[in-house]
């Protein structure tokens, strides 16, 4: 852990240096700024109704008001931007949907298609059906959430230490997340098969250097455990990439322990591995909840499902015409279903596998959570 701690502290102390300089540089600009006339006039005239107001009120009015004005936009947003669309979805899923807004109820005939009908290639060109999809994509989870919640946490008690330049090494964990952005991906789309192809070629220089699981194996390490560490391994860059909200979490969670604990644990004897199974771990397990359930959805939003439902989301199939073929609605002869309806009722399962995958792994994980106040 110390060569760790000094590996860090010289990697990033020049930029931490230079990090603080730029920020108490902003600093005094905002204060010299804030200190002018026209700044101190604006204040006053934005602030003189509020101030009017709130004189005339009582203490807990005040208190009533201001929690009202903080919820309504929640409750707004929340409503329009997911109630009201997530109502829609359930009705289109059931009925017969129209370019031109018509609806008519078919009952659970899209849901029908979607499980028996609705196929679509992964990347290896090989045809999967809707059904098969879910099970690769919870295959996938299963093997991403411990491994990027152990490695958060490892990086979160590493970042917590202290060491020259640990803002600096505290941000640089957290690009990622903004490089994972959807506007950052759309800026870089245009380069996605260079970057594909120095990935392919960075891999096939590591495995040649260097090929963990055969070093697993070689340690009579049981299968099990090789296919897991040998899996992880192959997905390190996008376990780091995927990390970077979870690590943030750990780190707010493990800084908010109280340190007479630490303390009182030094006095006793305690070594630096038992305080963290005794005391730093149980601390931060409410936090595992919320970096438990961020990690579930990170990882649908990104998962390969929605492959199919990409294909299924316009007005037509992609290779035939206004309709794709299937059981519903009898039009010209055949009976066929529009994609709106199809993909509508792919977003209520998707919706539905995602709440039932929360609730189990909410349901595992309160049982470890440890409550400080408790």
């Amino acid at each position: 852990m110390s060569k760790i701690k000094s590996f860090f502290g010289k990697l990033f102390s020049p930029v931490a240096k230079l990090f603080h300089f730029l920020v108490a540089t902003i600093k005094k600009f905002f204060v010299k700024l804030g200190e002018t006339k026209v700044v101190k006039k604006i204040v006053y005239i934005l602030m003189y109704i509020p101030n009017k107001i709130s004189s005339r009120l009582k203490n807990s009015t005040r208190k009533a008001i201001w929690g009202i004005i903080f919820v309504v936009p929640f409750v707004i947003g929340f409503v329009y931007f997911f109630l009201l669309p997530f109502i829609y979805t359930i009705i289109y899923s059931l009925s017969w949907v129209e370019n031109t807004g018509g609806l008519e109820f078919l009952g659970f005939d899209n849901y029908i298609f979607a499980f028996k009908e609705a196929t679509a290639r992964n990347q290896n060109y090989v045809s999967m059906s809707f059904a098969e999809w879910i099970v690769d994509s919870l295959i996938g989870l299963i093997t991403d959430i411990p491994i990027i919640l152990i490695f958060s946490m490892i990086m979160a008690v590493v970042l917590n230490s202290n060491f020259k330049g640990r803002a600096a090494a505290r941000a640089i964990f957290f690009i990622p997340v903004i490089f994972n952005s959807q506007a950052i991906d759309q800026a870089v789309s245009a380069y996605s098969n260079l970057a594909n192809t120095m990935a392919g070629a960075t891999n096939d220089l590591f495995s040649q250097m260097f090929n963990f699981k055969d070093f697993l194996t070689d340690a009579k390490m049981p299968p099990v455990l090789v296919t897991f560490l040998g899996s992880a391994s192959d997905k390190i860059y996008d376990i780091i990439s995927y990390s970077g909200i979870q690590i943030l979490i750990f780190l707010s969670a493990i800084q908010s322990v109280p340190r007479h604990l630490y303390e009182a644990a030094k006095m006793e004897g305690a070594t630096q591995y038992e305080m963290f199974w005794k005391i730093t771990f149980p601390m931060v397990t409410p936090m595992l909840l919320a970096a438990a359930v961020y990690t579930v959805v990170d990882s649908f939003l990104r998962s390969p499902i929605l492959r199919i439902l990409n294909i299924y989301s316009g007005p037509t199939k992609s290779d035939v015409t206004d309709t794709t073929l299937g059981i519903g609605k009898l039009v010209e002869g055949t009976y066929q279903l529009t994609k709106y309806g199809i993909n509508a009722a792919m977003a209520v399962i998707f919706t539905l596998v995602i709440a039932l995958v929360l609730a189990v792994i909410l349901g595992i994980l309160s049982k470890v959570v440890f409550y400080y106040d408790e």
